[in-house]
């Protein structure tokens, strides 16, 4: 009897110790980004240059995604997600190009936040 809750114990360790060394990704930061908006009026897209940073202790796909938000009413008006392979301690530049829909054109940067987030594992 002894034998069996020892060989349950052990096995147990060794399963849990399987599944955090799987859990063993990458952690994705967004140090920096710059926006680069079009000329108001034109069919331009918005440029979002990246720096993303891997912190954690292994690698592999990270989910980066951009938005762009109408300050005044809080509604996305575009939005732009890009898988990134971010290899341990990486550090990438992503440029993200997105398009303002033309219901949109009118308001200037000033009017639109861009949020930026990178994160794993891809939802």
């Amino acid at each position: 009897m002894r034998s069996i809750k020892r060989f349950i114990v052990i096995l147990v360790l060794l399963l849990g110790a399987l599944v955090l060394t799987a859990c063993l990704g990458p952690k994705p930061v967004v140090r920096d980004y710059a926006v680069q908006p079009p000329a108001q009026g034109t069919d331009e897209p918005y440029q979002v240059d990246v720096t993303v940073a891997n912190e954690g202790p292994g690698g592999g796909q990270i989910e980066l995604e951009v938005d762009l938000v109408n300050k005044q009413s809080g509604v996305i008006i575009a939005q732009q997600t890009q898988e990134v392979d971010l290899q341990k301690d990486n550090v990438v530049q992503v440029v993200v190009m997105l398009d303002v829909p033309e219901s949109a054109r009118d308001l200037t940067p000033d009017d639109i936040k861009v949020q930026v987030d990178a994160h794993y594992p891809i939802e």
